[in-house]
C-alpha cells in the first residue's frame, strides 16, 4: 500500500470518526469578519513575548494557591457538568517545554516554560481553569473512546482496501500475507492517533468556555486571563496567527481569541452563571 493510499485511508476515516462528536454545551459563535479582524490587531502589535523571571518555589506557591481558589468555586460547574469527585490535582513541572495538560486521574500538570511567559494571577489562573475545563468536560475519556474507535475503522478499511487488492491473485504468498499484516497493524496505528485528534478543536474550545465561567466564579478579571490566548498564538509559532492548523493539539489560533470574549459578553449577561446546554 502506498503512501497516497494510506492517506486517502485516513480521509475517508475522519467523517465517521467526527459523526458523533459534538459539546455538550453552546459554544460562543465565531465568524470569519470577527478572526480576520482580530488577527489583523494582533499582528499589528508585534511586541516580543516577554518573560518574567521567577523561582520554582515561587512558581509552586503561585500554581497552588491559584488551583486551590479555583477548586473552591467549581462546585457548581462539577455538579452541572457531572463531574461527581470535583476534584484535581494541580502539579507544577519545572521543565521548559511551553505546555499545561490534564491527565487522567483527575491530574493537571503546568510547566514553567508556559508560567514565565505569563504575567499575572489572572492568566495563571485560565491556564489551570482551562484544564480544568477538560476534566469537567471529560475530554481523556472521549480521547480514549476516539482513539479505538479510530483504530478500528482504519483496521476496516485498510483490510477491505487489501483484500480487493489481492483478491484472485494467485501469486499471494506467506511473505506478503506478512507485509500486509504489518500494513494493517501501521494503519490501525495511524487511525488510533487520528481518532485521539480528531475533536482537539472543539474540545479546546468547551474546555475555554468552562474556564470562563470557572473564572467569573472565582472572581478573576476575565479581559486580563484572556490574554493568555494571545500568548499562546505567538508561542506557538504561527507567523501570521493564522486560523489554527489541522490536528495541532493545543490549537492556538485566533478565533480562541474571538470566542474567549464572545464568553465574557455571554456570562455578563446569564445570571446562572453557567454555559448554556447545546442543542443536539
Amino acid at each position: 500500500m502506498n503512501t497516497f493510499s494510506r492517506f486517502f485511508l485516513v480521509l475517508i476515516s475522519l467523517p465517521l470518526l467526527t459523526a458523533c462528536a459534538g459539546s455538550a454545551y453552546k459554544l460562543p459563535a465565531v465568524n470569519d469578519a470577527d478572526v480576520k479582524t482580530m488577527q489583523q490587531k494582533i499582528a499589528d502589535n508585534n511586541e516580543p513575548l516577554v518573560v518574567y523571571e521567577r523561582s520554582d518555589k515561587k512558581n509552586k506557591q503561585l500554581v497552588a494557591n491559584i488551583a486551590s481558589r479555583l477548586a473552591k468555586n467549581a462546585k457548581p460547574l462539577c455538579t452541572y457538568a457531572e463531574y461527581k469527585s470535583c476534584y484535581f490535582q494541580v502539579e507544577y513541572n519545572p521543565g521548559n517545554e511551553i505546555n499545561a495538560y490534564a491527565s487522567e486521574n483527575y491530574k493537571i500538570t503546568v510547566y514553567r516554560g508556559l508560567l514565565q511567559y505569563l504575567k499575572n494571577n489572572d492568566e495563571i489562573a485560565a491556564v489551570i481553569a482551562h484544564e480544568m475545563g477538560h476534566h469537567l468536560a471529560n475530554h481523556n475519556e472521549e480521547k480514549q473512546q476516539n482513539a479505538s474507535a479510530g483504530a478500528a475503522i482504519s483496521g476496516i478499511l485498510t483490510a477491505v482496501v487489501l483484500a480487493a487488492a489481492n483478491n484472485n491473485n494467485p501469486y499471494y504468498n506467506s511473505y506478503q500475507q506478512q507485509q500486509d499484516q504489518k500494513t494493517l497493524e501501521d494503519m490501525m496505528h495511524v487511525g488510533a492517533k487520528v481518532g485521539a485528534l480528531s475533536y482537539s478543536k472543539e474540545q479546546e474550545r468547551e474546555a475555554d468556555l468552562l474556564a470562563t465561567y470557572l473564572l467569573s466564579r472565582a472572581k478573576y478579571d476575565l479581559k486580563k486571563a484572556g490574554n493568555i490566548m494571545v500568548v499562546l498564538s505567538k508561542s506557538s509559532g504561527e507567523g501570521s496567527l493564522s486560523r489554527s492548523a489541522f490536528l495541532d493539539t493545543h490549537p492556538a489560533g485566533v478565533e480562541r481569541v474571538v470566542a474567549w470574549q464572545e464568553a465574557i459578553d455571554e456570562i455578563n449577561h446569564n445570571p446562572s452563571k453557567l454555559p448554556y446546554l447545546s442543542k443536539k
